[in-house]
């Protein structure tokens, strides 16, 4: 008997062709969600189940929007081949049982992936990758319509199985053509596109200077060695410190410091070396400093954390605290010029590093360690005469008294950007907000709360999520709202250490004058990007209510 396009045999082996077709599917389903269910198996949260699979998706997306007219084209010839089979089947010749086979899987697979894809979107992306499930519905449309050619209305006539199929491929088809939808636009060359990054200026390309990079390894103290997990056992815990290679300039005394801290579970220096070189480019010593974060203190695993305010109290915070400290000693003797190596004598000459200027930030939890940092830098005399902080999407700070910031004296001479993203799933916004309050003293403040808001007008979307400074998500909006401020604190720093005034006011302008700090860009249509918003009271504001 022949059940529509799928043969159901009516010999010995017709219990097993009736559950076969969905097997394969369910097998489909199963293979791509194989690698996410085996790393919760090992106890994995959700989101650490599904991180390297963000990471491909992040690299299958990129490819995508560097390739948009080949891979429509190639999206039209998967459509004109399907059809193909189309032709075939109203015509009454038969698909080959593996090909039919094959597009089952496949269907499984695809909305496997497109689940996975969900849970991900929901998490870390937002939106913000419009292509691949138009990609995903292009495959899934030519999947289905392979495997069962033009839909049908179910029938009465017809068997149970038989409509059963008839209403799933329906269903298929249909899902199919939603997910293709939004991303036709885009990928038929209509939707406006970005600005680009800037031509000159803020934003541009890096500085004139090159980076030289010097590595020295810091010792972990011993109340931390001893409670480490294992996943960081291949890294050697170090302070990165990078220095412009600076021709001679007369009647300059040196050049600044900036210090950077990574993300949660992200030491990896890479993941932050556009960052670094922005600020190494334009003439200032940059240190990026790895600590642990795979810490395990006693009853730390059951620890039920109280956070509140912008603090937090995992117990987990102390010795990651111990070790910056440690590794900012280790940077005070390296830069010392008492006790700098030779080579770095042979590279800056008279120059000295001045720490009395300091740019620190971070990522994240880095963020928030940056605060508890500065702290600690200033009891070793730094930033008292010129200071920058940077926070990028940061956490809740430790509430620990242990370095507990206390900046009722910072210098005057200071700008605080406090970032927060509109689409960040990982922190949100109120850790940045309370912050705000730790700088909320001195006559010439300078401290604000910055909004990123996303911006889906055209194609690929702008979407403001944790990772803005992160080299793996570096696009314009990135560019916008992320380098060109960088670029702007960080030669306010360098003209101030250098006595240049016209760049100081320059600089300053741009990080002061509202319109110039949050400006955005236009879409190649003429439409303004969605500015960013400054905030110098966030706690008085609307958006941040929930806070």
């Amino acid at each position: 008997m022949d059940s529509g396009n799928f043969e159901i045999a009516t010999d010995s082996t017709s219990e097993v062709k009736t559950w076969f077709y969905p097997a394969l599917f369910a097998f489909g389903i199963l293979i791509s969600i194989a690698e996410s269910m085996y790393m919760l198996v090992l106890g994995n949260t959700l989101e650490n189940a599904v991180w390297p699979i963000a990471i491909r998706t992040l690299e299958w997306t990129l490819y995508l929007r560097d390739n948009l007219g080949f891979v429509t084209m190639l999206s039209g010839i998967v459509l004109a081949y399907s059809l193909f089979f189309v032709i075939k089947k109203e015509r009454s010749k038969p698909t080959s049982k593996l090909i039919s086979y094959l597009s089952v899987f496949l269907i499984g697979f695809i909305l496997g992936n497109y689940v996975v894809f969900m849970i991900m979107d929901a998490r870390y992306l937002r939106g913000a990758f419009l292509i691949l499930p138009t990609v995903y519905g292009i495959l899934l449309l030519s999947s289905c319509l392979i495997a069962r050619g033009t839909p049908k209305l179910p029938q009465k006539e017809n068997k149970r199985l038989e409509n059963f199929y008839c209403v799933s491929h329906l269903i298929c088809v249909f899902f199919a053509a939603w997910l293709i939808m939004p991303g036709l636009p885009a990928m038929m060359g209509f939707a406006p596109s970005p600005p680009p990054k800037p031509n000159f200026g803020y934003g541009s390309e890096p500085g004139p200077f090159e980076e030289v990079l010097f590595i020295y390894q810091y010792d972990l103290p011993e109340n931390v060695t001893t409670i480490q997990g294992g996943t960081e056992d291949d890294i050697d815990f170090s302070v990165y410190l990078s220095i412009p290679d600076i021709p001679p300039i007369e009647n300059i005394p040196g050049i600044p410091l900036a210090i950077i801290f990574h993300a949660f579970n992200n030491p990896d220096r890479s993941s932050y070396t556009d960052w670094i070189d922005h600020l190494v480019s334009r003439g200032s010593a940059v240190a990026f400093i790895q600590y642990p974060t795979d810490v395990r203190p006693d009853g730390g695993d059951d620890f039920d954390a109280t956070t509140s305010n912008g603090t937090s109290d995992w117990p987990h915070h102390v010795p990651r605290l111990y070790s910056i400290q440690s590794a900012l000693n280790k940077l005070a003797y390296v830069i010392d010029d008492t006790t700098r190596e030779e080579a770095i004598d042979e590279l800056l000459g008279n120059l000295s590093i001045m720490p009395e200027h300091l740019y620190i930030g971070g990522h994240s939890l880095g963020g928030a360690y940056s605060l508890n940092a500065l702290e600690m830098a200033r009891q070793l005399g730094w930033g008292n005469e010129s200071l920058v902080v940077n926070t990028e999407m940061a956490a809740s700070r430790p509430i620990q008294d242990l370095w507990s910031p206390d900046f009722s004296n910072l210098t005057e001479n200071r700008i605080v950007h406090l970032v927060v993203a509109q689409d960040d799933m990982t922190v949100g916004l109120c850790d940045s907000v309370h912050h705000h309050s730790l700088f909320s003293t001195g006559e010439n403040n300078n401290t604000i709360v910055i909004y990123v808001p996303s911006d889906k007008y055209g194609y690929p979307r702008l979407v403001a999520t944790h990772y803005i400074p992160a080299n793996e998500v570096h696009d314009t909006l990135a560019d916008w709202a992320f380098y060109k401020r960088v670029d702007a604190q960080i030669d306010w720093l360098v003209s101030r250490t250098w006595s240049d005034y016209n760049t100081e006011e320059f600089a300053y302008i741009h990080l002061t004058d509202n319109d110039l700090l949050t400006d955005m860009g236009e879409w190649s249509d003429g439409v303004k990007v969605l500015p960013m918003k400054t905030y110098s009271e966030p706690l008085e504001a609307k958006l941040f209510d929930h806070c």
